[in-house]
């Protein structure tokens, strides 16, 4: 998921480890699975990356499961927002607001 986060923003691991004050390789250890980040870079990671820290712990609480195809698409979806004016990124949010709400299906 990290990986996935970090290129949608076109970061290489070099500019990530830099966000976040950590070196390339822990960075490249937390995209491969080997290692789970302490709180306070999770945090740095939600706030370089704009993503909700309940969004990058989530993987990991069985209570609440997401399918891993969301993660891509969500991430083109920030991406793409973040070029739009304040005007079209109401319009878009409108949109989003009037779906309806449904659980996630394991």
């Amino acid at each position: 998921m990290l990986r996935t986060l970090r290129e949608a923003r076109d970061l290489t691991q070099e500019d990530l480890a830099g966000l976040i004050d950590r070196s390339v390789q822990a960075v490249s250890k937390m995209e491969r699975g080997l290692t789970f980040p302490k709180l306070e870079t999770l945090i740095r990671l939600s706030e370089k990356l704009n993503v909700p820290l309940r969004e990058l712990t989530a993987p990991f609480d069985a209570s609440d499961p997401i399918d891993p195809a969301r993660l891509p698409l969500e991430a083109e979806i920030l991406t793409t927002t973040r070029r739009l004016s304040l005007r079209d990124l109401e319009i878009v949010a409108k949109l989003v607001k009037a779906f309806p709400e449904q659980k996630q299906r394991p």
